[in-house]
């Protein structure tokens, strides 16, 4: 007679589960860093790998002289002296960060609406065009999605269980980080302190019955902010300034219409005419049917639904007076959308089973176009107009940028070893707020052509196109050499 096996030795090493979690997320993964260094590092990354490369302290100040707090900076630091400057360095802290997102993205949708859910989940953020594309740039915008999606997991976990500690810690962990990541955080922990208040009726509010009215939940607030409050001076002084918010443009009832287009397809969506409309709508009614549809105790897809659309509607709303819209300072709502679609699909299952492999199949398809479009989209080429540049420099020769944008990004591919001048003859000299506030105290102004003495060899680095900064080139200087790729440019002169 056989005796029954021990309960442990029936049981697999490795579930089913855990085994295609890993398998999804390597392929997130796998996509994340195909094609991570295609395009060249560009201005704004410039900037962060140029801050970076700074001692702690002076990244502390300098960020107080920009408009984002200084945690990415100073995590970048670290990472640059672990790993090096490369182009592939600096952007995988990004790519790890969003890989990351996948693995818990898929477990906020198992609580959400059980593993099927999380499944979906998973194959929809390893295919998101959206994520992929603030996972391949040395920005903060993959970092805040991760840490944000740690707070959003920590309230789940908040609610199950009230009264456990660490996830408290949690949650001020995270919105700390996200507070010095990035100030849109505030509009993520509205969402969430909005979930908490609508989860119960006004009439069942009790004093440490009801999770928001709870010591708990305000002590993990209250430490959050108290660890901020070193950088909040700082934080005022940069919102009293509005440095850097100029190139931003006020929202319109397109806004909300063009974000979704820009999450599922990287692209405005405006050529595809009723379609583009259509879309938008259907999103809308996803998440009006998946809120309504939610009777749970826990009302956690309604959390979802709360973090996706009220940060963005904000943000839009507010942009209607002050314009502080852009689609890449909400990735932490793109991902909050991906489980959405993930919770819709797995409610279609449940309704019809080939309704839900269609509509899995569409968003898949969708998305692959998005990857598609994020690829064809990585087009700037400083690499390649430096490299002509470091080809033909000789000692001596002087290196101009014709203006700010082109400045850092040109500066990184330089291996002349020769420092380049910023042309202000068209702009004037930069005041050392925003990004100049890295160059606004060292000697690197030409604030007129003549300045360079006769004989000289000139590389001037600029965009390609009519730009003043070539019309004000004088007529006695002779064009030796032009290059162009992308949107870069750069002209060989010889002074007369």
């Amino acid at each position: 007679m056989v005796q029954n096996q021990p309960k442990s030795l029936k049981r697999p090493i490795i579930r089913h589960s855990a085994i295609v979690v890993g398998l999804l997320t390597l392929l997130g993964v796998a996509i994340r860093f195909s094609f991570i260094a295609k395009a060249s590092i560009w201005h704004d990354e410039a900037f962060s790998i140029m801050l970076a490369s700074r001692n702690p302290f002076s990244i502390w100040a300098l960020t107080a002289r920009d408009v984002h707090p200084p945690l990415y900076y100073e995590l970048l630091h670290l990472w640059i002296n672990l790993f090096g400057r490369s182009e592939l360095a600096v952007r995988s802290l990004s790519a790890v960060a969003g890989a990351a997102v996948i693995p818990i993205g898929y477990v906020v949708a198992k609580k959400a609406a059980g593993r099927r859910a999380g499944y979906f989940a998973l194959v929809f953020l390893a295919l998101a065009p959206f994520l992929i594309r603030y996972s391949q740039e040395a920005r903060m915008y993959g970092l805040l999605g991760l840490e944000l999606l740690l707070a959003l997991w920590a309230v789940m976990n908040i609610v199950n269980k009230p009264r456990q500690f660490w996830a408290y810690a949690a949650f001020a962990t995270t919105i700390t980080a996200g507070l010095y990541t990035h100030y849109f955080t505030v509009l993520a922990v509205f969402s969430l302190w909005a979930y908490l208040i609508l989860l119960q009726p006004f009439k069942q509010w009790r004093l440490e019955k009801t999770i928001w009215l709870s010591w708990r939940w305000w002590a993990a607030n209250i430490v959050a902010l108290v660890l901020f409050l070193p950088w909040l001076p700082s934080m005022l002084a940069q919102l009293k300034r509005g440095q850097g918010l100029s190139w931003l443009q006020p929202t319109s009832t397109r806004t909300a219409f063009d974000t979704v287009w820009q999450f599922l397809t990287f692209t405005d969506g405006r050529l595809t005419n009723i379609a583009y409309w259509l879309v938008g709508l259907v999103v809308v009614a996803m998440m009006v049917w998946l809120w309504q549809g939610d009777k749970t105790k826990q009302r956690f897809t309604r959390l979802v639904v709360l973090y996706t659309a009220l940060p963005i509607t904000i943000g839009i709303v507010v942009s209607l007076f002050k314009p502080v819209f852009h689609e890449r300072y909400f990735a932490f709502a793109a991902i909050g959308f991906y489980i959405l679609l993930a919770l819709m699909v797995d409610r279609i299952y449940r309704l019809n089973l080939w309704l839900a492999i269609v509509a899995g199949l569409l968003i898949c398809a969708v998305e692959v176009v998005g990857i598609r479009n994020v690829y064809a989209q990585s087009n700037h080429q400083m690499r390649a107009e430096m490299a002509v540049l470091n080809d033909g420099f000789r000692p001596g020769d002087i290196i101009v940028s014709g203006e700010l944008y082109t400045y850092f990004d040109s500066t990184y591919y330089n291996s002349t070893g020769q420092r380049l001048l910023l042309y202000t003859g068209v702009a004037g000299r930069p005041n050392g707020y925003g990004e100049s506030s890295l160059i606004y105290d060292q000697n690197v102004y030409l604030d007129s052509y003549t300045e360079i003495p006769v004989g000289s060899r000139v590389w001037l680095v600029g965009k390609t196109g009519d730009r003043s900064y070539y019309s004000q080139v004088p007529a006695s200087w002779q064009l030796q050499q032009q290059s162009e790729s992308g949107y870069s440019e750069v002209r060989h002169y010889l002074v007369k």
